[in-house]
């Protein structure tokens, strides 16, 4: 769907404009202290087999020390198939047919229920369309052809 484009057109006025006083205001604004951060530039990491050295560069404040390095090992689970009892063909097919009769039986209910709802709403919604036209047609001046 395109969009419509508002119009840039300036209306022109002919009127003069009185020339406006201009009041100025000054204020004063104070610099709030701000913490100096200073970034480091490369952190140097040593990885040997027994302990972890990070070296860091000169003028921070942290102490050297060595952390001792764990091998980790993640066992996987060995994946088994499970023993499942199947049933023979012919309770395959007695469950389907049983499946079957609950869900004809289960229709028939929602069915029945769909009726009485039609029933019971029918004769209120007949009412109101009764109503609304006799409404328009007084309002409007149709003629009926009931």
């Amino acid at each position: 769907m395109a969009t419509r484009r508002r119009s840039s057109a300036v209306k022109s006025t002919t009127a003069k404009k009185s020339p406006r006083s201009v009041v100025t205001k000054k204020t004063t604004v104070t610099p709030k202290s701000v913490n100096k951060v200073t970034l480091i530039e490369e952190v140097k990491v040593a990885e040997t087999a027994e302990m972890i050295e990070i070296k860091l560069p000169k003028g921070t404040n942290l102490k050297k020390r060595p952390m001792n390095v764990e091998n980790k090992v993640t066992e996987t689970p060995v994946k088994v198939k499970p023993e499942v009892n199947l049933i023979s063909r012919d309770l395959y097919l007695q469950d389907v047919k049983n499946r079957w009769q609950i869900h004809q039986f289960e229709t028939q209910q929602l069915w029945e229920d769909l009726v009485k709802g039609y029933n019971y709403v029918s004769p209120y919604v007949t009412k109101s369309i009764e109503y609304v036209t006799s409404v328009y047609n007084k309002e409007f001046g149709t003629k009926t052809t009931s």
